[in-house]
């Protein structure tokens, strides 16, 4: 009863085993991950996950709202093991238990991996790939005459930053197989869409747009204790990111400022919140 959650079929395996199931344990505190420790924890299921991180999502979303994510679990009961590896899965028939690298062990009936994928491109002749085994592509999404790449594998120049990018959500993969279908139908389309994804655990919903793998400082409108606030995720005076919960009208407003290159500056936003749709019926007017 180890499983890895990639598609549709391998939730239907997760279910079946968490029928029979009662102590469950996730590797990984990856947004695949955290959704599956929600998912089994509301079927009943007595949940504990390892990590490496020191909280979960804290490189993605910061320090305030990674603990926040982790107080949402634990009020449901859920267990953390951070900063913890697993070195073993153990058991003859089935899964028994999950050792760590502290020489802890943890009872468990069912183990969901969540800990990341490696770019499958090693097939491919004659193209340079990124380290990381990513794909590099221009601004089309073409790695070469002929050939084009989209989704995880694809590393893209973000139109707005300037540097080379890659993002592993499966919105961003729909963008992008949009415009390299165009491309490749004769189109000459530039990749510009907007990088979008969300996550809703138990019930705590959040919306992220735009991409900032780095920041000098998060500036919040909203309160993170009513679980309801804007972040917004800034380098170098700009706004590279927006991160929100329960301000959806709001958060589409400034999708689309992002996306026509309107977003308010760092020291309008220090100076107090701003009301976005105000501010997007200012463009568009």
């Amino acid at each position: 009863n180890v499983f890895t959650l990639r598609n549709f079929e391998d939730t239907n395996r997760i279910l079946a085993a968490a029928r029979g199931a009662s102590r469950a344990v996730v590797v990984g505190s990856s947004f695949i991950g955290m959704e599956a420790a929600s998912g089994l924890t509301q079927l009943g299921v007595q949940l504990t996950v390892v990590s490496p991180d020191r909280l979960p999502f804290e490189a993605v979303l910061g320090e305030k709202i990674g603990q926040l994510f982790r107080q949402v679990h634990e009020e449901q009961g859920v267990v953390f093991r951070l900063e913890q590896q697993v070195t073993r899965i153990e058991g003859s028939d089935g899964v028994e238990a999950v050792m760590l690298d502290n020489a802890e062990r943890l009872d468990a009936d069912l183990v969901v991996i969540g800990i990341g994928v490696q770019p499958a491109t090693e097939f491919l002749q004659g193209i340079t790939l990124n380290p990381d085994g990513s794909v590099p592509v221009d601004e089309y999404l073409r790695v070469a005459d002929g050939l084009y790449a989209a989704g995880d594998i694809a590393c893209y120049p973000d139109v707005r930053t300037g540097t080379r990018t890659r993002i592993e959500h499966w919105r961003v993969a729909a963008q992008h197989g949009r415009v390299a279908a165009c491309n490749m139908a004769g189109q000459t389309v530039k990749f510009a869409g907007v990088p979008v994804f969300w996550t809703s655990q138990f019930k705590f919903p959040l919306r992220y747009i735009g991409h900032a793998e780095k920041w000098d400082e998060i500036i919040l409108d909203g309160d993170l204790e009513a679980r309801q606030f804007l972040a917004y995720y800034v380098k170098d005076g700009r706004v590279l990111a927006i991160a929100a919960s329960q301000r959806d009208t709001q958060m589409a407003a400034l999708h689309e400022l992002m996306r026509l290159g309107h977003l308010p500056e760092a020291e309008q936003l220090r100076h107090g919140p701003l009301d976005p749709l105000k501010l997007l019926e200012a463009v568009v007017r």
